[in-house]
């Protein structure tokens, strides 16, 4: 029986998931005593390590040559992590081989739980809906990716999960191409302040870089994001919501994710309300999401408003499905969101399945980020060295000041910190005055 992967790889080393998290406590300790130094410190000493160019060079040849063993491109697997934003941004993977081979089977597993989400994608041949885990992946995960990859004799399997680093999950003689070998080419990319990081936009580029050596890419399209693809029935769920809710389209809507899986990522309760309050002065119908690690949040933060405050609150609840929570997305003028599935599901270019609806994708989505590296998961079309959404509209990052942020905090699951520093200094008259301007600019018909 394969045990379950509690693993992570730094730069080609993989690390016991016992001593990664005894590692990234003592990490959390060193600047919990000592934030300004202890941060100093990791970000003095290990980017020059792990973004070393001899190392780049290295890991650049060998996956070359893994690519240059591949005979034929007709069967390939992509493996995205277990997460649903992390599979919305694999989404990159299955573009890139479809561009190059148009008639290649291309695979692709996810979450059972978020399937809806890509059922459609043209870009997907075969979509196995079989993962369950919730952090980490579970044992029968595990058993999945091993029977799917023995079952199909892929001709490459285009790994993008840490988590599946096992190559007794493969046949033998498996050509695996990587994503996670790409972390030292971001380290440098964080080190010269140059270079693409995204997750959306690698996914997509690291697969371009060695493909486009051997062969040529048959669909040159501009590469701008990833699609979600949602059903008419969530249209029509979300469009029935707004009714229900005496929502008009006619006035602003701005939607408001209160959660985030870590409270290194969730924006405080203090600046969520102050952002509220903000938008709550103005004509605007606001839809506020429920949460789900940080039970009752939505709660919370309508016990600190005003009768009148309320009044043009609407909480989006649990039962709203994944799919209409998507489509219900779509219909906001402005998404607000830490670093979490949602801010990926907003970002992401809406796609009718049946072709018989015509999204907006006019969705200013706003990212604000407290630990982890906003470079990788962040959307801002205003800044070249970040990737904007996948929208019509512009996109921001907003990053807030802390004195400990440090490159081990990309590692949110594993950080104790016992003081929470992320946030320290988010400023919020900033975001919410770029919301006002935005909102300023557009256009409604009158009632």
């Amino acid at each position: 029986m394969t045990k379950t992967p509690d693993i992570l790889k730094v730069s080609g080393v993989m690390l016991d998931n016992r001593f990664q998290k005894f590692l990234f406590h003592l990490t959390s300790i060193l600047t919990t005593w000592f934030p300004k130094g202890g941060a100093w410190f990791f970000n003095t000493f290990i980017p020059p390590i792990g973004g070393n160019k001899l190392l780049i060079r290295h890991i650049n040849q060998k996956n070359l040559k893994i690519v240059q063993s591949v005979k034929k491109f007709e069967r390939i697997l992509v493996i995205p992590d277990i997460h649903i934003g992390d599979a919305i941004l694999a989404q990159g993977g299955l573009k890139v081989f479809k561009d190059f081979f148009p008639d290649a089977r291309v695979d692709f597993i996810v979450k059972k739980a978020v399937a809806s989400l890509f059922e459609g994608n043209p870009n997907i041949s075969n979509l196995y809906p079989v993962f369950n885990g919730v952090v980490f992946p579970s044992e029968s995960d595990l058993e999945n990716v091993k029977r799917i990859a023995a079952e199909n004799n892929y001709d490459l399997c285009y790994n993008c999960s840490p988590f599946f680093e096992n190559e007794s999950l493969f046949p033998k003689g498996q050509k695996i191409l990587n994503y996670v070998t790409i972390v030292p080419q971001i380290i440098r990319n964080e080190i010269d302040q140059a270079g693409n990081s995204h997750i959306a936009f690698t996914c997509y580029d690291f697969a371009y870089h060695y493909l486009s050596t051997q062969h040529k890419i048959q669909r040159n399209e501009k590469y701008t994001g990833v699609p979600l693809t949602l059903s008419d029935k969530a249209i029509e769920d979300a469009e029935a919501f707004l009714t229900d809710n005496h929502i008009s389209k006619n006035k602003p809507i701005l939607f408001l994710n209160p959660d985030t899986a870590s409270i290194f990522t969730r924006i405080p309760h203090r600046d969520q309300i102050a952002i509220l309050k903000k938008m709550t002065s103005l004509d605007v119908s606001i839809l506020l999401g429920v949460g789900y690690t940080a039970k009752n949040i939505e709660t919370e933060l309508l016990e600190k408003m005003t009768p009148e405050e309320k009044s043009k609150i609407t909480i989006v609840p649990a039962t709203v499905s994944l799919e209409a929570y998507g489509a219900l997305i779509d219909f906001a003028d402005v998404f607000i969101s830490g670093d979490t599935g949602p801010a990926h599901m907003a970002a992401a270019r809406k796609v009718s399945k049946s072709g018989k609806f015509q999204f907006r994708n006019k969705t200013f989505v706003i990212t604000i980020f407290g630990a982890t590296p906003p470079r990788l998961s962040g959307y801002d079309s205003t800044d070249p060295l970040y990737f904007g959404a996948n929208q019509d509209v512009i996109s921001k990052t907003y990053v807030s000041e802390s004195p400990c942020r440090n490159i081990t905090c990309v590692n949110k699951m594993a950080k104790t910190c016992k003081k929470v520093r992320c946030y320290e200094f988010l400023k919020t008259d900033i975001i919410s005055s770029d919301i006002q301007n935005y909102l300023r600019s557009l256009t409604f018909p009158s009632n």
